[in-house]
């Protein structure tokens, strides 16, 4: 009996790491390794409701790889692939001193990043450290160096300020995105608020 009961607790121990590992890789972008959209809005929607509650700011970044297309054109998309699994990286190392951030692959050559407890000023700061990570060496792809550079778009909601809370994750998301589209605008390689004018 005691070893048919060791069994059955080992079977149910494996049974919960591959339950765990199925659910972890549900969440995970299968190119980058990074989290997905999907797990993203959730997580994101999370960090927002605790951010009203403590009263503490929200910020959001977009990121969105610039000139994608003609990587992919120039080199092919295997090379493209390995620009995005770079990026993907460079953008996690550049994230590593904020340890409450949340990064995804948003879809294509866009990431996400989510910084709980970070104000703009904060956020800016986080967005050009990860610019300038990204130009500072090549992508290596078999015999190509290829250089990637990205536009970068951030929103905060700080609700101290904003006692209404009536922003949510898709306004800020869209507030982010506007942002980004500025700083494409703005000719790449750069970083802009949702404050910015064009």
């Amino acid at each position: 009996v005691v070893q048919r009961t060791q069994e059955v607790r080992s079977a149910l121990i494996q049974l919960e790491d591959a339950h765990r590992r199925l659910r972890d890789s549900s969440r995970r972008d299968g190119l980058t390794g990074l989290y997905n959209r999907t797990h993203f809005h959730d997580a994101f929607d999370r960090a927002l409701e605790q951010g009203r509650e403590e009263g503490k700011p929200l910020s959001v970044m977009m990121i969105d790889l610039d000139h994608f297309k003609q990587i992919n054109d120039r080199y092919g998309h295997l090379a493209g692939d390995d620009c995005l699994r770079w990026a993907a990286q460079k953008i996690g190392q550049s994230l590593r001193t904020h340890e409450s951030s949340l990064l995804a692959r948003f879809g294509g050559e866009e990431f996400v990043v989510a910084l709980p407890g970070y104000d703009l000023p904060q956020a800016i700061a986080a967005a050009e450290q990860l610019r300038q990570k990204l130009v500072e060496e090549p992508c290596r792809s078999g015999e190509h160096a290829i250089r990637v550079s990205a536009s970068i778009g951030v929103h905060t909601l700080d609700p101290s300020r904003m006692p209404e809370h009536d922003a949510d994750a898709s306004a800020m998301l869209a507030a982010a995105d506007h942002a980004l589209y500025n700083a494409k605008a703005c000719g790449r390689d750069c970083v802009r608020t949702s404050l910015t004018a064009v």
